[in-house]
């Protein structure tokens, strides 16, 4: 399949686009995404080839290199399934799409891990409704996390007497305000 911008290259990354039930294809070609995310004014700030690779990487990290042979043979006992919908990680790998709610429960360890490194991060921290008080809470909650993560760093260098004080930050921030 040629890419539907320049016609000229094979596309290699295909977006799907889903409004009000209508589905939209495009298929392209690396150099014509990367000339898109900068040109769109809808991906302008977003990289859309590190996400695509971040993503991809993320779902092939789920499986050591022992279970790849095994899951591509598509073996049942080596796949998360989803009881609801019967969702695996095979039709997410092939997909990148999720069957139904539970499969957010399902699939969190991968979708956690691919959301960190698309978003640098896993959790929110925009802008959110309501007044001060939420502003200030959520500026609260954002520097323990920031804290933790570098807790969490601290210790893996096994830097402990700095990961200490840290830690006091973090429990005097969540014990003050």
């Amino acid at each position: 399949m040629l890419c539907k911008i320049c016609n000229k290259n094979p596309a290699t990354i295909h977006i799907q686009e889903i409004v009000n039930g209508e589905k939209k294809s495009l298929h392209i070609c690396a150099e014509c995404a990367a000339k898109k995310s900068q040109s769109d004014p809808v991906l302008q700030g977003f990289n859309l080839a590190e996400m695509l690779y971040n993503l991809s990487g993320q779902i092939d990290m789920t499986q050591d290199e022992e279970h790849k042979e095994e899951l591509s043979s598509a073996e049942p006992q080596n796949l998360l399934v989803c009881e609801d919908c019967g969702w695996d990680t095979a039709k997410f790998r092939k997909t990148g799409r999720l069957g139904c709610a539970k499969c957010y429960q399902v699939f969190r360890e991968i979708l956690t891990s691919a959301l960190k490194n698309m978003h640098r991060g896993a959790m929110h921290v925009g802008k959110r409704p309501g007044g001060e008080n939420n502003r200030e809470a959520g500026k609260l909650m954002l520097e323990i996390m920031n804290l933790q993560k570098e807790l969490d760093e601290l210790v893996q260098r096994e830097e402990y007497e700095k990961a200490a004080v840290v830690r006091d930050k973090i429990n005097a921030l969540k014990n003050n305000g």
